[in-house]
């Protein structure tokens, strides 16, 4: 049976013939033009060598504009690579990608108006922009997986989508002995927990089962700290190389998703230098890097040493014979030139 079409993509994403299905995420472009030729060529070695069907980009895109023509010109050499190669491909929004000047809404209309992006605005009542699923098919045109977009928003200075709270937010949340870390990051809201929910059953009414899926957003969760202190058990692998820039309210998007038993796996940029990775409550959960050349690097600080050498992206192997068995690795810009 044809999905709604609330489900229905731009392009219809299938698996191969062969197949499998390879997605590329790629995060933190930061893309300014001091450096942004040099990450569009970074990240057209990434695809070219990886030969994605579908490329992700998880948050903070763009930086450095003052206006929407900036924008819009910025944005265009950002997704070049994809739209020259006809690659399908989508995004969400970082903690940077707001400004006072190009609302996320505004951003969203400029997305969606590539040929190849199949990025969706979502649902006009939930917070922020870009809450989507992106159903990948076999070639019966049946969903065998999917792709969640999340907003996980910006932080408690920027907020764009007003709590009803009557409190200082810093007094309030931020304790001098966190749970977990000190942090002011924003995060994934209810009413985006709730439609993840409701939508994920409304796809297993109309699927008749469950869909294995993958899911995006910028900011990571609080419970990546699970995977640090708990290495043996988690299978941590990668690098650790600052603090788990989580926000310190739990969202409970990961509890939804681990009641629910669809999302296999949870993936965020907005850690530059943090490649790990690992499986916590059977989700397969991890950071992205960073693939922009105007963004921070490894330990700048330290005269001689490569700050650029983490640079890259992460891809993800499906098998249409066993879409729940979701295989990842990071690949680097090093490894290819």
């Amino acid at each position: 049976m044809p999905l709604p079409d609330a489900f229905q993509t731009k392009h219809p994403l299938r698996f191969r013939k062969d197949g499998g299905y390879r997605i590329l995420m790629m995060s933190d472009a930061h893309h300014k033009p001091a450096q942004g030729a040099r990450t569009v060529r970074a990240m057209e070695t990434l695809i070219d060598a990886t030969k994605p069907d579908l490329v992700l980009l998880n948050g903070d895109n763009v930086a450095g504009f003052t206006c929407k023509e900036m924008f819009e010109q910025q944005l265009a050499e950002l997704v070049s690579p994809m739209e020259k190669r006809r690659i399908p491909w989508a995004h969400v929004f970082g903690n940077h990608d707001q400004t006072p000047e190009v609302s996320k809404k505004e951003q969203e209309a400029v997305y969606e108006s590539y040929p190849w992006c199949v990025s969706k605005a979502g649902p006009e009542e939930l917070p922020g922009s870009g809450n989507y699923f992106l159903p990948i098919l076999n070639e019966k045109d049946e969903p065998v997986f999917g792709v969640w977009g999340i907003d996980s928003q910006q932080d408690f200075k920027t907020q764009t989508v007003p709590l009803d709270y009557p409190g200082d937010l810093y007094w309030d949340v931020l304790m001098p002995s966190p749970i977990v870390s000190y942090s002011d990051y924003d995060f994934i809201r209810f009413e985006q927990v709730m439609w993840y929910w409701n939508t994920s059953v409304e796809l297993e009414r109309l699927c008749g089962r469950k869909i294995p899926s993958l899911m995006m957003f910028h900011i990571p969760l609080i419970e990546f700290h699970a995977m640090l202190r708990n290495a043996g058990r988690t299978q941590l692998r990668g690098e650790y190389n600052e603090r788990v820039s989580a926000s310190d309210i739990n969202s409970g998007i990961f509890a939804a998703a681990f009641q629910r038993g669809d999302v296999k796996a949870m993936f965020a940029g907005h850690d530059h230098i943090n490649t790990f990775d690992g499986v916590y409550a059977g989700i397969h959960m991890g950071f992205d890097g960073s693939i922009g050349y105007d963004a921070y690097g490894t330990r700048e600080n330290d005269p001689g040493h490569d700050r650029e050498r983490l640079r890259g992206g992460r891809l993800f192997d499906i098998r249409l014979s066993d879409p729940w068995d979701i295989r990842t690795d990071m690949v680097f810009v090093s490894d290819f030139e």
